[in-house]
């Protein structure tokens, strides 16, 4: 039987940016996944995780240091500051693990702006 992980990536309306890979995937049971989330933005606060199924998304994650991984369960993800970027792993795959999973990263509020930033378009892969 196969697990089918499906991904977003992020598009946002000035210079800041949000991007995942790979955009789409499909595993076997038991395989391993990395997921990767890159960002270019300004007054960066935190990274988030989360996983998407046919409701509302989960939360999963928050990052606010570099190198600290956080652990729950068969998933772990880190945070690397200096390259600006996240990885969501997955271990021992299975079919429940079919979802969409979003990276979304929280700028520090200013008197002009203050947003997280979200996705605009997600593609679903179904089993």
């Amino acid at each position: 039987m196969e697990t089918v992980l499906a991904f977003c990536i992020f598009f946002t309306f000035s210079e800041d940016k949000v991007m995942q890979n790979p955009l789409s995937l499909v595993v076997h049971e038991g395989d391993t996944v990395t997921l990767n989330c890159s960002y270019e933005v300004v007054n960066f606060q935190s990274l988030l995780w989360y996983k998407q199924e046919k409701k509302a998304p989960t939360f999963l994650f928050m990052l606010t240091s570099s190198g600290v991984e956080k652990k729950s369960g068969r998933l772990s993800s880190i945070l690397e500051k200096k390259d600006l970027f996240s990885i969501l792993n997955i271990t021992a795959t299975q079919t429940r693990d079919s979802a969409i999973y979003l990276c979304a990263v929280e700028v520090q509020c200013s008197l002009v702006t203050c947003s997280l930033y979200s996705n605009s378009t997600a593609e679903a892969l179904q089993l």
